[in-house]
């Protein structure tokens, strides 16, 4: 089998600056991505490795011997095999143990024909845009979230750097990376987390859509904001980043994706991601699974909220009555106590700083009984 084409920046080796991405990753993943993460292949930190025809690339990062790729395979349908073919010769070769994040069901067969092993982890909700009419009672509080905020006199407009005056986008970018940065102060972690989560580039947004939400009484004060990121060849977007002020309208954040999505309807898409949740229903084994991540993402979702709430995030997701669909870690050929926490240094999960964490704390204790309400997973609409 040829040899395929590989540019790779070697974190563990601490490489001081890493590659920018290969011209025609970003098409990619906006054409053959099917997952949310799927346009996260096209960050800064990421090495690409082409199949020898130059019809499909993986993404990844690679730390020691552990390569952790996202956005999945990158090619469409008929080349996705040999894609994965050639990627596996590329690791085995090198001895390196590769770990593909959110897979699909449907793709497992072809994960487990090349010697993965492939482990439940939580599940991505997703909305079907054509058919969502956003009536009835099911969806009675997304429609009193975005009844309040109108009333609040807030306004929905989506922006981009070159439909706008640059000294007005200048300002508006400043305004955006303030929320953001007042966002992430509230978080325990000491630095945004990494891999599976972009990162806030306002002067990069590439095809990524910006939707701002403005209270219009406040001189046009903007209360919060929503990234949404491409993928099935523009049919999909995921909600990857949205931020608002702490003391935003209530209801910001809910107001802002349900008018989001109700533009993209207008547009005749198809879907929307919510992206994962992460550790959601992921505690029943599976043939050949991993007892190692499935015991890690049970004593994190039930024990460590207050690092990565897990149980409001699903909470908050579920009110939008999305469907949820399985997704699968699949490491070759399995999961270790090395792969996994190679995963957590590279997301940077635990990277805590001890004040804010100690403050958070304090916070989570009291309103443990407020967290008595949160939906549960039976709960689930759809």
């Amino acid at each position: 089998m040829k040899l395929s084409c590989e540019i790779s920046p070697d974190l563990s080796a601490g490489a001081s600056e890493p590659v920018k991405p290969f011209d025609g990753i970003e098409s990619f993943a906006y054409r053959f991505g099917r997952s949310y993460d799927a346009y996260l292949a096209a960050e800064p930190d990421r090495s690409q490795f082409w199949s020898h025809d130059r019809r499909g690339v993986v993404a990844y990062i690679r730390a020691g011997k552990y390569l952790h790729v996202s956005g999945g395979l990158l090619a469409d349908a008929e080349n996705r095999e040999t894609l994965l073919a050639e990627f596996v010769e590329f690791a085995d070769r090198r001895r390196w143990s590769p770990s593909f994040y959110n897979v699909a069901e449907s793709e497992l067969p072809l994960f487990r024909k090349y010697g993965f092993q492939a482990t439940k982890w939580g599940e991505e909700g997703v909305i079907d845009l054509k058919s969502r009419s956003w009536g009835g009672g099911e969806y009675g509080w997304v429609r009193r979230q975005s009844s309040y905020c109108r009333r609040q006199g807030l306004e929905i407009a989506e922006c981009a750097p070159g439909a706008m005056a640059r000294p007005k986008w200048n300002r508006l970018k400043a305004e955006l990376c303030e929320i953001s940065a007042a966002f992430l102060a509230a978080k325990p972690q000491a630095a945004e987390l990494r891999f599976l989560d972009g990162s806030l580039d306002l002067e990069n947004l590439s095809r990524r859509r910006l939707f701002v939400a403005r209270r219009c009484s406040e001189a046009g004060r903007v209360e919060g904001f929503l990234v949404c990121n491409p993928y099935r060849n523009g049919q999909g977007w995921a909600f990857e980043i949205y931020r608002q002020r702490s003391d935003a309208v209530r209801g910001t954040i809910p107001f802002l994706m349900h008018r989001t999505m109700q533009i993209l309807q207008e547009e005749g898409l198809e879907l929307v991601s919510l992206c994962l949740a992460p550790g959601l229903r992921a505690g029943e084994p599976l043939l050949g699974d991993s007892a190692l991540v499935r015991w890690a993402l049970s004593i994190g979702s039930r024990h460590f909220n207050f690092i990565f709430d897990a149980a409001g995030l699903y909470h908050f997701k579920s009110r939008f009555r999305p469907r949820f669909e399985n997704r699968y870690l699949c490491v070759r050929p399995k999961a270790t106590l090395g792969s996994t926490w190679a995963l957590v240094q590279l997301l940077g999960v635990l990277r805590l700083d001890p004040r804010k964490l100690g403050r958070l704390l304090f916070d989570y204790a009291r309103k443990a009984a407020s967290r008595s309400t949160l939906a549960s997973p039976a709960e689930s609409a759809e």
